[in-house]
């Protein structure tokens, strides 16, 4: 279950429930029309959905079969690849704004396209996970949301005892990456002092946080700072050009003065 209000909805308060099963990666989003499709390797549309409700056969291949001068790319700026389980709650929302536009229940979503109620959910998301109406909860009950593994860090052990390196690359910053970390490892929530201790970096290389994925592929100009794991402080670096500036072995020289990036 969650919880959906919005000032680029008029501020209406909904709530939606989230059904884990309906949705798998690898779903294609069509936002213009509110439809959501599942392809083959040839592009073929062998199943697709408008909101909740199954496409019939004949309206399917109508939309999104291929002629014999044209096959469908996917790749226009209407078309939204899911690629990861963050974007299920995406397709939920969407989904089930898509259905109440459609059965008329709502005047707010009579005025606004599909198009335009798919970018006002991702807005609505990206805000809840800036503003830390997600990642603070989750701090203060990781019991009730993360599910602990414990393979996880004897896996971690074995590939830097098989000599691989290990790193860890989030977007989350410094405090909530240390309160996860730290429950993954202790297998509970642990008290102020010994969370400081971070034990868990001992299983990386290094770890960078705050990370801008997938924008620090493609901006050269994005900030490096190095972060203090005792107090979550961050010291300025001059990034690439400290690193050249080492010398050829830079990089490791780099990372042997701090193993957590931001």
């Amino acid at each position: 279950m969650f919880f959906f209000s919005s000032t680029f909805f008029f501020s209406h308060f909904m709530i939606f429930h989230l059904n884990r099963k309906f949705w798998v990666r690898g779903l294609i989003i069509d936002t213009q029309r509110g439809n959501f499709l599942k392809i083959d390797r040839h592009k073929y549309v062998r199943l697709a959905y408008h909101g909740f409700n199954p496409i019939s056969s004949i309206t399917r291949k109508h939309l999104y079969s291929r002629t014999f001068n044209k096959v469908p790319s996917f790749t226009e700026k209407s078309f939204v690849n899911m690629d990861t389980l963050f974007q299920h709650v995406d397709a939920h929302l969407f989904a089930s704004l898509v259905d109440m536009k459609d059965r008329g229940e709502y005047e707010f979503l009579d005025d606004r396209t599909y198009e335009e109620i798919y970018r006002q959910v991702r807005q609505c998301v990206d805000l809840c996970h800036r503003d830390g109406v997600i990642k603070d909860e989750v701090a203060r009950n990781p019991e009730k949301y993360l599910v602990l593994d414990d393979g996880l860090f004897p896996m971690l052990k074995s590939y830097r005892d098989a000599g691989l390196k290990v790193f860890l690359l989030t977007n989350s910053y410094w405090e909530y990456t240390s309160v996860v970390m730290n429950y993954l490892f202790h297998k509970e929530k642990v008290g102020k002092e010994e969370q400081k201790k971070n034990s868990w970096l001992d299983y990386f290389d290094v770890c960078i946080v705050g990370s801008c994925k997938p924008a620090y592929l493609v901006d050269p100009y994005l900030n490096l700072f190095r972060v203090k794991p005792e107090d979550g402080s961050l010291l300025n670096t001059d990034g690439l050009f400290e690193i050249e500036a080492l010398g050829p072995d830079g990089a490791n020289k780099f990372l042997e003065q701090g193993k957590v990036r931001n």
